[in-house]
């Protein structure tokens, strides 16, 4: 059994390189169909636009300058560009026609710019919009609530910056099958937006990692060497960690440089914020201590965790959205709605100009 078996491998090795040889044929020549039917398209434009120029303007030439920004890798794009650069020069000294061309070549920098940047990620074409959209969707699920046990009900709620579809506020959670240990860790990296969506999504992979892997009392430390092995020059981030047990109620929350959680009391409506001193951030110093804050959830009580976004605000006192937030949240638990998180990051008092996200979780 043993010579057929390494025969069948040996064929599929030699089948995938055949493959993988003639794929890599097809787009090297794709490429030159591609690269030898702008640079023809371009001439043959621009003969045009020489020949009859009343009738051909310069613009013309957009769709091959906006073909070859997208799909030609830098070293064809830039024979493509130079001979649209000097059809346009041409122009403008032969038809005295200056906005036009300019026009063209603001198009013709623009388009360079666009792919330049595009070459440093090494897509071409529209892969770069797809893969921006699956990295979202992939920080999305990690933010995915598990399913809880009956009598227990959970909400979060996230808003970028401006409005982008990339925030610097993200959520792990953790309930391993056949346990009734909820760990959730709510993360604000540094920045906003964009900014701070890649390195949103760097962390929340390693964080979904440590969560659930390590003690609860260890999860921030341990997330704080992480942060101190990359090196970054903003790799700094706040974050606060919730151990729950769903059959008792009892909880463990600890904070790196976060602001305070807030408990509900269903039983004098009222709120209880967390008086424990914080930790540093995370990734600025070494052997940080993180203390842990215990207590315990009754039936009807809430637990809100939320990221600086939805209280701090330029000439506002901290206490004063603290203040805002738990009013919403107040007025949303009183009148037995649901979205205790869409109500403080909607009202949150930074308004788009901040990532704002928040996690209510209560004893129903």
């Amino acid at each position: 059994m043993a010579g057929p078996a390494r025969v069948v491998t040996r064929r599929r090795s030699r089948n995938a390189a055949r493959r993988f040889v003639a794929e890599r044929g097809f787009r090297r020549h794709a490429d030159t169909v591609l690269y030898v039917g702008l640079m023809l398209g371009t001439a043959i434009t621009g003969f045009s636009i020489w020949r009859w120029p009343h009738a051909v303007p310069p613009l013309a030439l957009a769709p091959f300058i906006l073909l070859a920004g997208l799909l030609l890798r830098i070293q064809r794009l830039n024979h493509v560009f130079a001979l649209n650069g000097l059809i346009l020069m041409l122009d403008a000294y032969t038809q005295h026609r200056p906005l036009v061309v300019i026009a063209a070549f603001a198009l013709l920098g623009i388009m360079y710019v666009v792919a330049t940047s595009r070459a440093r990620l090494g897509i071409r074409g529209l892969t770069g919009e797809n893969l921006l959209v699956d990295l979202r969707d992939r920080l999305e699920r990690t933010a995915e609530i598990p399913p809880l046990p009956s009598g227990w009900s959970a909400e979060f709620a996230i808003a970028a910056a401006n409005g982008e579809g990339f925030a610097g506020d993200f959520l792990v959670t953790s309930l391993p099958i056949n346990s009734s240990h909820l760990e959730i860790a709510l993360v604000d990296v540094s920045g906003k937006g964009r900014q701070a969506g890649s390195r949103s999504l760097h962390l929340s992979g390693a964080f979904s990692g440590l969560l659930g892997s390590v003690p609860p009392e260890t999860f921030l430390t341990r997330a704080n060497d992480y942060l101190l092995r990359q090196r970054w020059d903003e790799g700094f981030a706040t974050a606060v960690h919730l151990w729950l047990d769903l059959d008792t109620g009892r909880y463990a929350v600890s904070r790196a440089g976060h602001p305070p959680t807030a408990v509900f009391r269903s039983g004098t409506a009222s709120w209880m914020l967390d008086s424990t001193v914080p930790g540093p951030l995370l990734g600025v110093f070494g052997g940080a201590e993180f203390p842990l804050a215990h207590g315990e959830l009754a039936p009807g009580d809430g637990l809100i965790m939320y990221s600086d976004g939805v209280v701090e605000s330029r000439g506002r006192d901290l206490i004063d959205g603290l203040d805002r937030m738990l009013g919403v949240a107040s007025g949303i638990l009183v009148a037995g709605r649901i979205g205790v998180a869409d109500g403080v990051v909607a009202g949150a008092r930074s308004g788009e100009s901040d990532d704002r996200a928040a996690f209510f979780i209560r004893r129903v």
